[in-house]
């Protein structure tokens, strides 16, 4: 099994409650899928907001055998898919403070 994260973009922006309806339908699929022996689990998303507050894109992510299955789970359920990544390993470096200057002696 493999993370993977799915990208999914709404050109016009979706309401929160779009979002719902479409977060049980990915469910109900996942179940189905389930049932017939594919090996498969969401682990969560993230959503980017348009400026006027609706729902631009989200980024969902799933334990899954294959980019095929999670094409058939988001074609099943009726959901965009924008791409799909392999997620790596964590970045171990540290990003640099923000707003700090050094200060010379």
């Amino acid at each position: 099994m493999t993370n993977y994260d799915v990208l999914r973009e709404f050109e016009a922006g979706i309401t929160n409650e779009q979002l719902e309806q479409a977060v049980e339908r990915s469910g109900e699929t996942i179940e189905e899928l389930r049932n017939r022996g594919v090996p498969m689990s969401y682990l969560g998303s993230q959503t980017f907001l348009n400026e006027d507050g609706s729902i631009g894109a989200t980024m969902c992510r799933y334990d899954a055998d294959s980019e095929a299955t999670l094409r058939e789970h988001s074609e099943r359920a009726g959901l965009a898919v924008s791409d799909i990544f392999v997620v790596g390993p964590p970045h171990a470096g540290t990003a640099p403070k923000t707003g700090g200057t050094s200060k010379s002696a």
